[in-house]
């Protein structure tokens, strides 16, 4: 099963979308996806398993997750008491510069969690309430769509965001998650995103993490929810995805430093992931 790309469009009027208070049950929980916009989930109740980049966690009621753009994640959802919980999917586009000059930003969190590779909190119960009743007019505004409910969404989102950064900067998880996958896994995963550069083949990463093949193949989906070789392609489209959006590098340097050998494979691939040419994706970082 192919990474699913979630189809939102950053060149709509209005880039955001709330899912709310859905119970994701095994059964009807998406695999694997993949999309540009940051994506903010709260959990209400329930309890299950969270795959955030190379990292599994343990979900539960009071928890938030900070998922920024480009970062592979699923949720495996407890057969017996499912989560429910509000995902809340923003472009950068929508979110506003501060007027005062000092390094506060509104992402500035989203940012630390990539860097850090940290994505889950738990906050004081009263500033879980206020974030979840500021869920609630932004999920109220969707429903009514009046003529400024756009406007009160995006101040919504503004003052959670403040929230957030306000109260997970100080309090980041410090607590170690309980390890639900086996050593080896953990292993290969900080491997394959260490040398995407390299030629990463089933057998040697296999032979890297001491199992059988056919072993390290199955566990891999199992646990991912994706084939190795499709994770690996993921991983390697993502850091295309950033080095064209950070750097001045012609396009085929980009890909064969994240492992691409092929030039017509890379652009057929890059295409289906993004649904555009590097060249045209690219071009969206000048307007972030």
């Amino acid at each position: 099963m192919k990474p699913l790309r979630k189809q939102f469009n950053d060149q709509s009027h209005f880039p955001f979308s709330i899912v709310y208070k859905d119970t994701k049950n095994p059964q009807n929980e998406l695999p694997d996806h993949l999309h540009d916009w940051h994506e903010i989930v709260y959990v209400y109740s329930g309890k299950g398993i969270f795959f955030i980049d190379q990292s599994f966690h343990e979900m539960q009621a009071g928890n938030i997750f900070i998922i920024p753009g480009n970062t592979i994640h699923r949720a495996f959802p407890d057969k017996e008491n499912p989560i429910t919980s509000t995902a809340i999917f923003f472009s950068p586009l929508l979110i506003h510069t501060p007027l005062l000059e000092h390094s506060f930003t509104y992402l500035m969190l989203a940012d630390l969690c990539k860097k850090h590779k940290s994505y889950k909190f738990t906050l004081d119960h009263n500033v879980l309430k206020e974030i979840e009743a500021y869920i609630d007019k932004m999920k109220d505004e969707v429903s009514q769509a009046n003529h400024d409910s756009q406007e009160l969404i995006i101040h919504w989102l503004h003052i959670i965001l403040v929230y957030l950064n306000r109260n997970c900067l100080i309090d980041r998880e410090t607590e170690k998650n309980p390890q639900f996958e086996p050593e080896w896994v953990r292993a290969a995963l900080q491997y394959i995103d260490q040398h995407l550069d390299t030629k990463l083949e089933l057998d040697f990463l296999a032979k890297y993490a001491a199992v059988s093949p056919s072993h390290f193949s199955r566990v891999f989906k199992q646990l991912i929810g994706i084939s190795v070789t499709d994770y690996i392609t993921t991983k390697r489209i993502i850091k295309v995805k950033e080095l064209l959006w950070n750097t001045k590098d012609k396009v085929n340097i980009l890909a064969e430093q994240c492992g691409f050998q092929s030039m017509p494979y890379f652009y057929r691939t890059f295409k289906k992931h993004t649904g555009m040419t590097p060249k045209e994706y690219r071009k969206k970082a000048v307007t972030l």
